[in-house]
């Protein structure tokens, strides 16, 4: 099935620039980040626990409801990563972007790993990533916006958490192949999605749980 696509409404000015940009920063050995954060994750299942954030720049996607700035502002090696999060006291990271799946990440995961971390990677669902011992996987669906997902995650993932605008997206929600918990998030740009949220969770309460920002609500990072 196939969509038109929106008309990008997201807080990157260039989104393909930003991502080019990206791209170059990889190729000199570094990972091209946006910002290293530590904050309590707002989302999905794992609401509420402290957590660092690695947030990478670029993205495979420019998706209209976009609320990250994902150009590039830090070029960090693996060891300075690590030494950073590690400065932070806490044992959750979550890779998030843009997109962090567009780069091999395997080694600042490994390194990770190494030092007692566990980790949770933000995607949508295009790019697998098996090789990197995830311990927690959530998927936000894009189809509307150009995604794909790739067959893997349907089979790997923790939780799916998909982005609600209307009755069309519950739908896509429903015929969703994940087997697990699927989240609906209302669209924050959109007032109207939150009620279609909680009558599609209230209707269907073995099937969908409802996710909010929270970290919004509570307006930290």
């Amino acid at each position: 099935m196939s969509f038109p696509l929106p008309t990008y409404q997201g807080q990157t000015p260039d989104p393909h620039a930003a991502t080019k940009d990206a791209v170059t920063v990889w190729k000199t050995g570094k990972i091209p980040l946006v910002e290293i954060f530590y904050s309590l994750q707002g989302e999905g299942g794992r609401v509420g626990q402290a957590t660092v954030f690695v947030r990478l720049a670029g993205c495979s996607l420019a998706c209209s409801f976009c609320d990250t700035d994902f150009r590039v502002r830090r070029a960090l090696s693996i060891e300075e990563i690590v030494a950073e999060v590690m400065s932070f006291g806490c044992d959750w990271v979550c890779l998030t972007g843009g997109e962090p799946t567009l780069f091999d990440l395997q080694p600042l995961c490994d390194a990770l790993h190494t030092e007692g971390f566990f980790l949770q990677v933000e995607t949508n669902g295009m790019h697998p990533r098996p090789e990197w011992r995830l311990d927690h996987v959530t998927v936000s669906p894009k189809e509307t916006e150009g995604g794909h997902i790739k067959p893997w995650y349907f089979l790997h993932a923790t939780e799916f958490k998909y982005v609600v605008d209307d009755d069309a997206d519950i739908e896509r929600a429903k015929d969703s192949l994940f087997p697990g918990t699927i989240f609906l998030q209302p669209n924050a740009l959109n007032p109207a999605a939150t009620p279609l949220c909680i009558a599609a969770v209230q209707a269907h309460p073995k099937r969908f749980r409802l996710s909010l920002q929270t970290h919004k609500l509570l307006e930290i990072p």
